[in-house]
């Protein structure tokens, strides 16, 4: 993908990742490619990104290499299904998460257990594939600033739900506004960390340095007074 610099003297390159060469039909096409994908998933998780070859994902799923090429031209396209799947799983998995919060626990607590979720399966992605995870994170952040077509983001379900659940702790006035600020801290400030410091993923005051801002945003109560230099 090109797109000229706002300087007009440049071109900015993001490279797409790869997809998958055409979408299985029938039953039996199906089920063979979930085997290729759940093999693939298995040994990126066991033996890491190096070991998943052409050749060994043949002779672990028991598919033929031309079978393996008429879906999945690269392995890299394979990865993109697996990671599409698993950004899936996380999304069903979150809104799920955030239902079984304890009684006990309020928003900022709630904040702090979303982001801690959500960065641990960031920084296993990075280990697993670093390469592809940075390729995908510049492309998915022009899909967030809608320069490319958009897909369903897991912030923006995570925080209605969070929001609904802490409903009476939700002070702010405009919660549509709210709402939509906070999906984009959610989205932009983890993919920045991806890209400029990856090793914050992993520290643990990082969940709540976000959670701090996102639960300020959320329990100011009115608009925020206009300020002017005397």
């Amino acid at each position: 993908m090109t797109r000229p610099h706002p300087s007009g003297s440049d071109v900015v390159r993001i490279e797409v990742p790869a997809k998958p060469r055409k979408r299985p039909r029938q039953m039996r096409s199906v089920a063979l490619v979930e085997a290729l994908k759940e093999t693939g998933r298995e040994i990126l998780d066991r033996q890491g990104r190096d070991a998943l070859t052409v050749q060994n994902l043949s002779e672990r799923a028991g598919v033929a290499v031309s079978s393996i090429y008429e879906y999945y031209p690269t392995m890299e396209s394979l990865i993109a299904a697996i990671f599409s799947d698993f950004r899936r799983d996380i999304r069903r998995e979150m809104v799920e998460h955030i239902a079984a919060l304890p009684a006990s626990a309020g928003l900022f607590e709630g904040i702090v257990s979303l982001l801690r979720f959500g960065l641990a399966t960031l920084e296993r992605w990075a280990e697993i594939d670093p390469a592809f995870n940075q390729k995908a994170t510049y492309y998915e952040e022009l899909v967030r600033l809608e320069l490319v077509k958009s897909e369903h983001f897991w912030s923006a379900v995570a925080m209605p739900a969070l929001m609904e659940k802490f409903s009476d702790e939700v002070l702010v006035r405009d919660r549509e506004k709210a709402a939509f600020l906070a999906h984009h801290v959610l989205l932009a400030i983890p993919r920045a960390i991806v890209l400029g410091r990856p090793q914050y993923l992993g520290d643990e005051d990082t969940p709540r340095l976000i959670a701090r801002m996102l639960h300020s945003l959320m329990t100011t109560a009115g608009d925020v007074p206009d300020t002017k230099p005397e």
